[in-house]
Formats: C-alpha cells, sequence, structure tokens
C-alpha cells in the first residue's frame, strides 16, 4: 500500500486498526483463540504440497546453516505444520490470526499482504463447515450487503482428474486454465489430450456448472459423474440446507469449477466478493489432507480475508487517495 499524503495513511491506519478490532471481536464472540504464527517457512515442505505455486514468486531466505526458508506465502500451513506433530486425540481448537503473507511481485519489490482468518481443527466436517461457513458470511454481510459467496467441492475435479490417468504436468495446466476461467483456451488444451469423449465433454463443459444448487445438479447430470463425483455434489447440497437457514442463499453461488491456488483444499472450497472488487476478500475450505503430511488426519478448515482489499472498498464510499 502507497499513499499520497501523509494524512491518507494515517487515515489508512487508523482504519485498519479499528477494522481489524471489529472482526476480533466477532472471533472471539464466536470462540476463537488468537494465535501467532511463525514467519518463516520451510521452502522444501511449502512447494512439495503446493506444486502450482510459482517458486519466484516466493521470497527466500537463507538461516545459518544455509538451509532455504521462505518468508511465509501462507499462513494456514504454517499453522499446521507447528500444531499437527503434537496433536492430541479429541483436541478441538477454533483458532484465529492477525497477520501478514509475503509475495515477490514481477513488477515491484517484495509485497506485503495483512490477512486476518480462522481455522477451526478437530472439530467434526459438519459442525465445523457450518460454523466457519457462517462466519465467514457474517464477516461478508457486516460490511457490505452486496456479496457474493462461491462454493465448490475440490473433490469433483480431483476424482474427475484421477480417473484420466493424466501425467501430473497436465493434470497441473488443466488445474490452471480452470482456477482462470479460460473456457476457450481450455477446450483448445482437452482436445488435444487423449481423453474418452465423454471425459472430453465434460471438461469442455465444466466451467459452465455454476448456479443454485439445482442448476449445478441438473447441468452435472448431463455429462460423466462416478460415485465419488456424485458424493462430492451431495456435499454442497447439505451445505446449502444450513445455509438456507442462515437466510444468505440469495448471496450464494455454487460453481463445480472452482480450484483454488493453494493446493491443499481436500473438499469444500469458497471464495467470498463484494460487487465493486474484482479481488477475492474471503478464501477457504477444507483441508483435512494437508494435516495427513504433518503426521496426523485431523477434520480442518479455515479461511482468510484480505484485509487491504476489504479496506479498498469500504474506503471506496470515501475520498482517501490510496494508492493499491
Amino acid at each position: 500500500m502507497e499513499f499520497l499524503k501523509v494524512k491518507d495513511e494515517i487515515d489508512y491506519s487508523n482504519k485498519r486498526y479499528k477494522i481489524t478490532r471489529e472482526i476480533e471481536d466477532m472471533f472471539m464472540n464466536d470462540g476463537c483463540i488468537n494465535i501467532e504464527p511463525s514467519i518463516f517457512e520451510d521452502y522444501d515442505s511449502f512447494i512439495f504440497v503446493n506444486k502450482r505455486i510459482k517458486k519466484e514468486s516466493m521470497v527466500k531466505v537463507l538461516n545459518g546453516n544455509s538451509d532455504i526458508l521462505i518468508l511465509r506465502p501462507d499462513i494456514t500451513m504454517n499453522i499446521i505444520k507447528n500444531l499437527i506433530p503434537r496433536w492430541e486425540n479429541d483436541l478441538k481448537l477454533k483458532l484465529f490470526y492477525n497477520s501478514t503473507i509475503f509475495r515477490n511481485k514481477t513488477d515491484s519489490n517484495i509485497k506485503e499482504f495483512r490477512q486476518m482468518g480462522v481455522e477451526y481443527i478437530g472439530e467434526s466436517s459438519i459442525k465445523a463447515d457450518r460454523d466457519v461457513l457462517g462466519l465467514a458470511l457474517n464477516v461478508l454481510q457486516k460490511y457490505n450487503n452486496n456479496f457474493i459467496l462461491e462454493i465448490g467441492n475440490s473433490k469433483y475435479i480431483d476424482e474427475l482428474l484421477r480417473i484420466t490417468g493424466l501425467e501430473e504436468s497436465i493434470e497441473k495446466e488443466l488445474k490452471s486454465l480452470i482456477y482462470k476461467k479460460n473456457k476457450i483456451e481450455l477446450i483448445d488444451y482437452v482436445a488435444n489430450l487423449n481423453v474418452k469423449k465423454e471425459i472430453y465433454d465434460l471438461l469442455s463443459n465444466i466451467l459452465d456448472f455454476q448456479g443454485n444448487i439445482e442448476e449445478i445438479i441438473r447441468k452435472a447430470q448431463n455429462f460423466y459423474m462416478n460415485y465419488e463425483m456424485r458424493k462430492s455434489i451431495d456435499e454442497l447440497r447439505v451445505l446449502n440446507g444450513f445455509i438456507k437457514e442462515y437466510v444468505y442463499l440469495k448471496n450464494i453461488h455454487f460453481d463445480l469449477s472452482i480450484v483454488s491456488e493453494l493446493d491443499y483444499y481436500e473438499g469444500i472450497v469458497f471464495k467470498g466478493y463484494y460487487t465493486n472488487s474484482y479481488r477475492e476478500i474471503i478464501s477457504g475450505g477444507r483441508y483435512d489432507s494437508l494435516t495427513e503430511v504433518f503426521g496426523k488426519k485431523v477434520s480442518a478448515i479455515g479461511f482468510s480475508i484480505d484485509i487491504d482489499e476489504l479496506i479498498k472498498v469500504i474506503n471506496k464510499k470515501g475520498d482517501g487517495d490510496w494508492i493499491i
């Protein structure tokens, strides 16, 4: 964040403080406990889990033994790596953080991104899904009624790619094209793959599997679907049921083609937007498989909030001269 005037920087700092305090109060009232994550991350562990993140985007440092570390590009993995090796049976933790991640940008120097977020670890998946999604919806609602929460299930695409038996590099490219919502390039790419026609048809149309729960079920039923893919849609149907209880259905958009930048999500994934911003305000999902990487499979779901983008959206109602 850059500022044209000193007053703008002070105003921004004051506004950020007030908003983060408000969100912290929401988290604590919901039973969350604060945690302070480490600033450093092991380079090899991170790229092993997150194969699609560009290595040049990571901020690398050397420790005293010349081991490569990175300044954390993600907070969830940092917390899980620290807690899971010491995890005790029947432990349940609902945590929140207010911290910073770091990325290299090709058009500038190292960038800091302020994030707040919640991690719910050890609770049964249904209860945790309900609580975390409800909290994310309440945060979005607090600052702007005009928001959309996109919800998908990564198991649908993961199962589809599993049955194709394609090489890892091809899967990676397919996920990147789906992530970018690039339908023309996706169709061209799939046309050159050696896959069955039913798989080609599904991949060529997957970006259209969006809408309310009835619409995505109707669209998906016209294409190939096995038991695991159908099960992933059933999980979304359950979510739809309790979101209806929160009276937020008008703000929900289901999307079977959601792919997250981070590879460790396995199951429910979601992204929250305001209508006057193209960037995600909230992003999160379920990541049980990530905990298994560090020694023990534990139920886990969470989300992060892009604080700078949130304040930018709020400031559009004012007159601050801020440069993002």
